[in-house]
């Protein structure tokens, strides 16, 4: 069990990794930096909508990668989302909000938590699919 918590918990930090690297590439580059907010959906729509869009496919084959040696999929899926999302937001509020000061406001955006609830549904529907393909 405390094998699968730590691959858990590493794929986590592969997915923040991942729109952390992004963020970074974006706010290196005048152009993608400069794009315009849209209140209320994105602070940066260039960072954002391409993690999401990137997180989909990564999201889930990591979990299926990580559920295939589960007997009950559905339940570990869930696990997993919550997993997934639980360290992406506390990996969000240490060093995006906290550390690099980009402030609460980071919250404030849909698509954080547009993110966050991709996280956890994506391995919980991966889990169920799983979970009724054995059957």
């Amino acid at each position: 069990m405390p094998q699968r918590i730590g691959k858990a918990l590493a794929y986590a930090i592969v997915i923040w990794i991942i729109g952390f690297v992004w963020g970074s590439i974006v706010f290196m580059t005048p152009s993608l930096k400069s794009v315009r907010p849209i209140p209320y959906i994105s602070n940066n729509p260039a960072i954002s909508f391409p993690i999401l869009i990137v997180w989909l496919p990564v999201t889930y084959l990591l979990a299926k990668n990580y559920l295939k040696a589960s007997s009950d999929r559905m339940a570990e899926g869930l696990k997993l989302g919550l997993a997934f999302s639980l360290v992406n937001l506390i990996l969000d509020l240490v060093i995006l909000v906290l550390l690099l000061k980009a402030g609460f406001a980071y919250f404030i955006s849909l698509t954080v938590w547009l993110g966050y609830l991709l996280l956890l549904i994506v391995p919980w529907l991966t889990g169920r699919s799983m979970h009724t393909n054995l059957r």
